[in-house]
């Protein structure tokens, strides 16, 4: 009996001075700070304490800086392995820790749940579904924070806007707005149900500015499927936009009719041509005027 209370006391004495240990401080640049996570730019996240500290990394006091892409952070974590500080500062902070020492803390897939319902769907996919989506697939029908990462072409407008256009949007071209990280990339985080599949595409804001292909061809659909998890991530690169390529020069396209603003939407056709004749009747010669001076 004294034996097992010795072996107790031994144990919660070792909770208890892991628990008192050092915290683990790292230091890195934000991706992104939302719905009780921050991400850093090595792609790591973490769970954020509902009660944490925000202070200036240089002075240590209050701070008017708020968790943002691109701003610099100091990150305090506690023994359970939640990001309890954030030091903030807008220039580059000294390197600080390692993120190899907090790589068993950041977000990792859940155990599936599976759910009869989203179950009996997959049952029956329907003949254009991803054939990646097996049948026996369990989703639990939890949401699921998605963050979509894009790089786009280096030609692409340094003021052009990024969305994404879905088919549950029935494709408009401004269902989701993206927001900039720097020159090449944008970045947009959204909630959707474990077990939801859905098709996109990136655009500039209008159907002509749509991606293409490295073929220089429309771009086919992407699709995605949310599996059970905490926080995916979607990192995909445009090769290219619809209405400008490196090099080429847009022309606007002619109109179908004339109007009194373009009497000749199509000025490369010859000046002079016979009119049409009914029956395959052979046309006399026009009479075209002389080419001006």
């Amino acid at each position: 009996m004294r034996r097992r209370f010795l072996a107790a006391a031994t144990a919660a004495l070792a909770i208890v001075l892991v628990a008192a240990g050092p915290p683990i401080v790292v230091s890195g640049q934000l991706l992104a700070y939302q719905e009780g996570y921050v991400f850093f730019t090595t792609g790591d996240g973490f769970r954020v304490a509902h009660d944490i500290v925000l202070r200036d990394a240089k002075t240590g006091g209050a701070t008017s800086i708020k968790p943002a892409p691109r701003v610099w952070a100091r990150a305090t974590f506690d023994a359970s392995g939640t990001v309890t500080e954030l030091d903030l500062s807008r220039s580059p902070l000294p390197p600080q820790g390692d993120f190899a020492d907090v790589a068993r803390f950041a977000i990792a897939l859940s155990t599936p749940v599976p759910n009869p319902d989203l179950l009996k769907a997959l049952e029956t996919p329907a003949p254009d579904e991803p054939e990646s989506v097996a049948a026996t697939q369990h989703f639990s029908g939890r949401p699921v924070l998605v963050k979509f990462i894009v790089q786009v072409p280096p030609y692409t407008p340094f003021t052009s806007s990024i969305y994404i256009s879905t088919d549950q949007s029935g494709w408009n071209a401004q269902a989701i707005p993206m927001n900039r990280v720097d020159a090449l990339h944008y970045e947009i985080t959204r909630r959707y149900d474990s077990g939801t599949i859905f098709r996109y595409l990136y655009d500039r804001g209008s159907l002509q500015t749509q991606e293409i292909g490295q073929n220089g061809l429309a771009h086919p659909p992407r699709q995605f499927v949310v599996t059970d998890a905490d926080v995916l991530t979607v990192r995909d690169t445009v090769t290219g936009w619809q209405d400008s390529s490196p090099g080429a020069v847009n022309q606007p396209q002619p109109q179908i009719m004339p109007t009194p603003y373009n009497p000749a939407p199509f000025p490369n056709l010859p000046n002079c041509l016979p009119p049409p004749q009914p029956g395959g009747q052979k046309a006399p010669p026009p009479h075209c005027p002389p080419p001006p001076p």
